[in-house]
């Protein structure tokens, strides 16, 4: 669909000054992001090839339920709250304390239900680990990441990212030793995340400390009124990414759940960036709501840049994708290759989805975006159902991919209601050719060992733009010279 009506030739400052904070927020947090996923791999290949497929499967099981939980926990103000913040920075204080206090309450009583489910109902290891994990709750509870972001100090909640995994990756690579050692892993991450938690506390500055944690039932059941179609799209949402790990441990055991997870960690790394990504977007987006005109250069150049990373990536990711797997995992996890070839291509849909996401928030559409996750999430135990008893780990990642297409073809229709077009596919044009010339590049060396493949690949990926003029430096009144990304 073409925009509605042409963009001006230049762009006003005030979208220019959206635009670089959302950069510097991204960068912030983004940089964060991957530092600390990138030391979660670290510890989840560590663990993988220690534990082995069927005890590692456990793991996976325990923390996606906890995942679901956490959502609960975190009571929607991951993205509304963000929102919230940027909006009244003044009001922060006199909310923050109700806020975290009932939270507080919300996960003593969820601990208390996943103990006694996790130690009277569930067989071991399963129920143990599972109770041992319900502690992290304690973080997502005192947890002030909306806060910080929306405050535009976005760089203390990427830090507070990277020492909670840092802590925890040491101490998985100093304590777990062996299967028998299952249960120090949640042991592990219950001290980063808290860790992590208390350090955002500190950092919060003076003007938007609580005075005291209180439960404010009243107060926090208004914003929670707001946010709990964001809190029900979050847990459909992570339905849709990891309901196939129960699917899987049901209808084919803990092993295939292991071989699938190791397949998952790969694409997980960019999914999270995505997170990232919507979150930075969302204060810009919010400040433009009023200028229709403003809001969809912000999206057209949202959505070029997420391109930008996701296509080389998926194209790339296939060609590689089984010498990447025997390098970091070992040879005993080459099941992993053929739904990791499938869950690639959820990169560049997924991370689309997110800025129409990002959209959809900043107009307070929490309702659509319920909607979408609704059909989305029952879709995809549809397609779980009807799949993976033919094709195992194939047939959940297809199930994982056909759903999120789905989802964001409606993200997009409510988007479009909002008065925010799709982006022309010729903003694309220059980064599918460099995505092409990358790929032919690569394809006759998809044998060799990653560490000749992917430079290849990038050097030709990113050749290809210069020659195009996306790519070109630029040399300051200082005299540095840096990068410029024109797409």
């Amino acid at each position: 669909m073409s925009h509605a009506a042409a963009p001006p030739a230049t762009k006003p400052p005030g979208t220019d000054a959206h635009a670089a904070s959302t950069g510097r927020r991204f960068l912030q947090l983004g940089a964060g992001e991957a530092a600390a996923r990138l030391l979660a791999f670290v510890a989840t290949v560590y663990l993988a090839r220690t534990l082995g497929a069927s005890v590692y499967g456990v793991i996976v099981s325990a923390t996606t339920v906890i995942m679901y939980l956490t959502f609960v926990a975190d009571a929607g103000m991951d993205m509304i709250g963000v929102r919230e913040v940027a909006a009244h920075p003044d009001r922060v204080a006199s909310l923050l304390g109700g806020v975290l206090g009932s939270r507080l309450l919300l996960v003593a009583l969820l601990l208390v239900g996943t103990t006694l489910t996790g130690l009277v109902i569930l067989p071991r290891p399963d129920g143990p680990a599972l109770a041992m994990y319900a502690v992290t709750l304690v973080a997502t509870a005192l947890g002030t990441r909306f806060v910080h972001v929306g405050l535009d100090r976005a760089g203390n909640a990427a830090w507070s990212r990277v020492v909670s995994e840092s802590l925890t990756a040491l101490l998985v690579l100093s304590l777990v030793r062996s299967p028998e050692h299952l249960l120090r892993v949640p042991m592990a991450q219950i001290a980063g995340e808290v860790t992590a938690a208390l350090l955002l506390l500190r950092w919060l500055p003076p003007t938007a400390r609580p005075e005291r944690l209180r439960v404010d039932l009243r107060a926090t059941a208004a914003l929670v009124q707001r946010a709990w179609p964001m809190i029900a799209h979050g847990i459909l949402g992570l339905a849709i990414f990891n309901s196939d790990f129960l699917f899987l441990r049901v209808m084919k055991g803990a092993e295939q759940v292991g071989y699938y997870a190791v397949a998952y960690t790969l694409i997980s790394f960019f999914q999270n960036l995505g997170v990232a990504y919507t979150m930075s977007l969302i204060p810009g987006l919010t400040s433009l709501r009023g200028d229709r005109a403003a809001t969809q250069r912000l999206v057209d150049d949202a959505t070029a840049q997420v391109a930008f990373g996701a296509l080389p990536i998926a194209a790339g990711g296939v060609l590689v994708a089984r010498a990447l797997v025997t390098l970091l995992f070992g040879s005993a996890y080459a099941p992993s290759v053929d739904p990791l070839l499938v869950l690639l291509l959820l990169i560049p849909v997924a991370l689309f989805r997110n800025v129409l996401q990002a959209v959809l928030v900043a107009h307070e559409q929490q309702e659509r975006m319920l909607r979408t996750v609704v059909w989305a999430a029952a879709s995809n135990v549809v397609l779980n159902l009807a799949l993976i008893p033919r094709w195992g780990m194939v047939g959940a990642a297809l199930a994982t991919l056909i759903t999120e297409v789905v989802r964001t073809v409606l993200s997009a229709r409510y988007a479009v209601q909002e008065g925010v077009a799709r982006t022309p596919l010729r903003r694309l044009r220059h980064l599918l050719v460099a995505t092409v010339v990358m790929t032919l590049v690569v394809w006759p060396l998809r044998t060799q060992p990653v560490f000749v493949s992917v430079p290849a690949g990038g050097v030709a990926y990113l050749l290809t733009l210069v020659a195009f003029g996306a790519i070109r430096l630029r040399r300051s009144d200082a005299g540095r010279v840096s990068l410029s990304l024109s797409l």
